[in-house]
């Protein structure tokens, strides 16, 4: 298990050092077993009806289990990964609740400004 964690931040560190994307922590909520989340397209705006895909930076030694949760769109989540269908445009949270060794649970959120699509984008892509 702990091989994943290493694995995890080895794909943040290498995508940050090639300008991709950087861990981003949590908007709401401080849980120490869970670091943070690494966006699979990097930066860029949050584009309504678009799909994200996320990578959970956690303590493998310690959670049992993670589950994610949206407040809109679709979310498909397996493990340790997400993929996110964005809603329509406005302020939308992303939260990772793990489960540790020890029974307590913790939940980390992260507040998710979605913008409109502009004319002529394709479903998926970033604006511009």
């Amino acid at each position: 298990m702990r091989l994943r964690t290493l694995s995890v931040l080895v794909l943040a560190l290498s995508s940050a050092a090639c300008g991709g994307a950087d861990l981003m922590k949590p908007t709401q909520g401080t849980a120490p077993s869970i670091h943070g989340l690494v966006r699979e397209r990097g930066e860029g705006p949050f584009v309504e009806f678009s799909t994200e895909t996320f990578e959970a930076v956690y303590d493998t030694e310690t959670v049992r289990a993670p589950e994610w949760a949206v407040t809109g769109g679709t979310l498909m989540g397996n493990g340790n990964s997400a993929r996110w269908q964005l809603p329509r445009s406005g302020q939308h949270r992303l939260s990772l609740t793990v489960f540790l060794d020890d029974g307590t649970q913790v939940t980390a959120t992260w507040v998710v400004s979605v913008t409109e699509r502009s004319a002529g984008s394709a479903i998926g892509s970033p604006a511009r």
